[in-house]
């Protein structure tokens, strides 16, 4: 097959997450097993060059607004020359929605990863009735009446428009699947679960196990919705216990949705203990996580919901002992009490609990560190992903064809 892949992220470009980890691990994937793909994504300019994984790259500059308008005169280019027999962008940020337009009888896959909508319920969900009310009063005293920035009409959202008019939706977990067909009253019979591909580095399945350096790990942006707070609030409980475990939060800063005030402040109060003990990294380039991951016995992801999470994978590849949330994907990654544990969102005693029984049985931390890495080797190869994510683009192209016949 012919395959694009149109998103805004690409990793090692210069906008990159969790998408775009999933675009270059998909491209390298799909390339080895002898399709020939090409990515469209942001860059720093315009410019095409080939992977080292064997597939070929375009960038455009912009921003996500713009990005997908901006990138369709080049997939233009490429299609009129040699036509690509399907697409696939995310629906966060609706991406390949303007090649969608231009090309409307080319199958499109929408891949489902975490839709804006279940982004802004989790960060408005830290915003207290004080704030609301501080909003709604001000409205009233510039002499208007206030709208609802906290309510959702999904009928008003573009990245459900652009998935219902998919060929094919395909969801990186079930809990995704779930929860999004439901908001967005998606189609059951055109939408299917594809989970993530992923090959763990040689850096990652390198690094020994059996680690003790009483250093705790996060590692993704700082923000509510990842849990990082009640995380932050379980270090007391985990010092009255075991004193002299550290905490070390690696990711971007984000803003506090009811304070603007950056995340990690909230952590450092949240933790009430001295940065000897809590100490925050930033954001750190890809290539620098095998070290962090190397230097810590337990990784926590506490997310208020995850729909999936590479970062995950990438601990347990590194057989670390690992904590995750059961709201979410990752409870279909982790097999709590085997390959890792699980905890509830928004209970930092639950995670205080977690993190103490890891670290007072590094037995069983390693045990379940050897037992993730296994499982991750196995369960997530490109040779069991690879044929399910082109069962779904064959799909895409009968239904289309089937479309453009009728």
């Amino acid at each position: 097959m012919r395959i694009a892949l149109v998103s805004y992220e690409y990793a090692g470009g210069v906008n990159s997450g969790g998408i775009g980890t999933y675009v270059r691990a998909a491209a390298a994937m799909l390339a080895a097993r002898g399709h020939d793909v090409e990515v469209f994504t942001s860059g720093d300019a315009f410019g095409s060059h080939g992977a080292s994984q064997g597939h070929l790259v375009h960038t455009v500059p912009g921003s996500r607004v713009s990005f997908a308008e901006a990138i369709c005169p080049v997939f233009s280019r490429r299609h009129e020359s040699r036509p690509f027999d399907v697409v696939e962008g995310p629906e966060y940020g609706a991406d390949a929605s303007a090649v969608a337009r231009a090309f409307a009888d080319l199958p499109l896959v929408v891949k489902l990863h975490a839709p804006s909508f279940t982004i802004q319920a989790s960060n408005d969900s830290y915003v207290g009735m004080r704030v609301r009310s501080r909003y709604y009063l001000g409205a009233l005293r510039r002499g208007r009446w206030p709208d609802n920035p906290w309510q959702y009409d999904p009928a008003q959202d573009g990245e459900r428009e652009h998935t219902l008019a998919a060929d094919e939706i395909a969801a990186n977990s079930r809990a995704t699947a779930e929860r999004v067909v439901e908001t967005w009253g998606l189609p059951g019979d055109r939408t299917s679960v594809v989970p993530l591909a992923f090959a763990p580095p040689r850096a990652l399945l390198e690094i020994d196990a059996a680690n003790e350096t009483k250093c705790v790990l996060f590692v993704g942006r700082l923000e509510v919705r990842k849990g990082v707070i009640e995380l932050a609030k379980a270090i007391p409980l985990v010092h009255q216990a075991m004193p002299g475990v550290r905490f070390r939060f690696v990711g971007r800063d984000l803003p506090h949705p009811a304070d603007r005030v950056p995340v990690s402040q909230h952590i450092l109060k949240a933790a009430g203990t001295s940065g000897t003990v809590v100490q925050i990294a930033g954001g750190l380039p890809h290539d620098r996580i095998p070290p962090e991951l190397q230097s810590c016995d337990v990784c926590v992801f506490p997310s208020d919901w995850e729909a999936s999470g590479y970062v995950c994978l990438e601990a347990m590849a590194a057989a670390r002992g690992v904590i995750g949330s059961s709201a979410g994907g990752m409870a279909e990654i982790i097999e709590h009490g085997r390959t890792g544990l699980l905890v509830p969102p928004r209970k930092p005693k639950a995670i205080a609990e977690a993190i103490i029984a890891l670290l007072r049985d590094p037995e069983q931390r390693i045990a379940m560190g050897r037992a993730a890495r296994a499982h991750v080797i196995t369960a997530y190869a490109p040779e069991v992903i690879g044929p399910l994510q082109e069962a779904s683009y064959m799909r895409a192209i009968e239904r289309a064809r089937a479309r453009c016949a009728a």
